[in-house]
């Protein structure tokens, strides 16, 4: 049964509770917040499906998609689009494509506790609500049953998900399928829930007011100093940048609320799983001064032909440039890489249960001079080049 596998292997992408015929496994949260299956022993009969299937035991099968893929830079067109985009928006224009020719879009959306889920939407309009990114792992529920029903009725689906989702969703399929068109994205490591309650939790009660909205990667300040903006009940807003907002800097800087599979993440190399790879396009303005004019560029890696057909429908509705994977490795190293393991991570998760968030992170982040000089440059050159720009 799934119990068998280990913490450290699983990546909570669902697949096992997906597939159980008998229904007796249930994604719960851990101790550290993370999604982890639970068994009904009394209902498994031991099939073994759900380890047949699990993408950490069995890795997907990656035919058709390319070893070398395709490489863009890209934005919409739409400026409205863009800017409420965490890079450039070509994710609201591939599932629009797909909406307009009858298909349905599985991606994440927040819920109504600030927790991010999956679901499935199938109009335009809904778009907004899956757009932007979520810095925790979204729980996928049973949306890869309702996937396989919509794929039997020739409808077509396009899935966004981590790329261990888009692994444990092909290896439950358990066959290819013409009418599925698949997203990743560029996946630094996903956070624990936990650790973003207590962050929220904590900011609730500075502002005496509840979190009616996350927004990660917000552009007021500009793309490239990507903000956080907590809105409350009450009217107030929370807006910090990368390099002063604790949640992001905990994630970005220091690792410390990572799953533990994502240290060590099978899903970097290539063929990718996904038919297309999405990006912010970090380094792009280095390449070419007009890619970045600071609203949001996206990468875009096309890894098979139904990926580039799907692309290429939409290229009315973008600007695009091609571009090399050499090029955008520099200043996206989540492609190859995974992050390095925080030794205070569990200490960390451990204080959670006693302390607020921002007592937590001063307790097991040590003052570093040179981190602190480095945020304070890339904070001032931040706000130097918006004021070049609006001239």
């Amino acid at each position: 049964m799934i119990a068998l596998v280990s913490k450290e292997l699983c990546t909570g992408c669902g697949t096992c509770a997906n597939i159980c015929p008998q229904k007796c496994i249930e994604m719960e949260y851990d101790k550290k917040g993370f999604c982890c299956p639970k068994t009904d022993r009394s209902l498994c009969n031991e099939c073994g499906l759900c380890l047949e299937t699990c993408p950490s035991l069995h890795p997907v099968s990656r035919a058709g998609k390319w070893t070398d893929p395709k490489v863009f830079a890209a934005w919409s067109l739409d400026e409205k689009v863009r800017f409420e985009s965490t890079s450039g928006g070509v994710f609201s224009e591939l599932s629009r494509k797909i909406l307009q020719e009858g298909g349905l879009v599985a991606a994440a959306r927040y819920n109504g506790r600030n927790l991010v889920e999956h679901c499935m939407i199938d109009t335009e309009e809904d778009i907004k609500t899956v757009r932007q990114s979520k810095y925790i792992q979204s729980d996928t529920g049973f949306v890869y049953r309702t996937i396989r029903q919509k794929l039997l009725e020739k409808k077509l689906v396009g899935f966004c998900g981590a790329p261990c989702q888009v692994a444990g969703l092909l290896n439950f399929l358990g066959k290819p399928y013409d009418n599925l068109v698949t997203f990743d994205f560029v996946c630094r490591g996903t956070n624990s829930p936990k650790a973003y309650l207590k962050y929220l939790e904590m900011l609730e009660k500075k502002y005496g007011s509840q979190v009616v909205k996350v927004w990660f990667k917000n552009k007021t300040y500009g793309w490239n100093r990507f903000c956080t903006r907590i809105d409350f009940a009450d009217g107030q807003t929370y807006l910090k940048d990368r390099f002063t907002d604790l949640f992001m800097r905990g994630y970005i800087e220091e690792n410390l609320y990572m799953r533990p599979c994502c240290f060590s993440c099978k899903y970097r190399s290539f063929p990718r799983t996904a038919d297309i790879t999405l990006a912010d396009f970090w380094g792009a303005g280095g390449i070419d001064p007009l890619l970045d004019p600071d609203k949001g560029t996206s990468l875009i890696l096309i890894n098979s032909d139904k990926g580039s057909m799907l692309f290429d429908s939409i290229k009315n509705r973008l600007f695009r440039k091609e571009s090399t994977l050499q090029a955008a490795l520099p200043g996206n190293g989540c492609i190859s890489d995974s992050p390095a393991v925080n030794a205070n991570s569990g200490r960390f998760m451990e204080l959670l249960d006693a302390y607020p968030f921002d007592v937590c992170f001063r307790k097991c982040v040590k003052r570093n001079i040179r981190k602190r000089m480095t945020r304070k440059f890339f904070s001032a050159a931040g706000k130097v080049k918006r004021k070049v720009c609006k001239r």
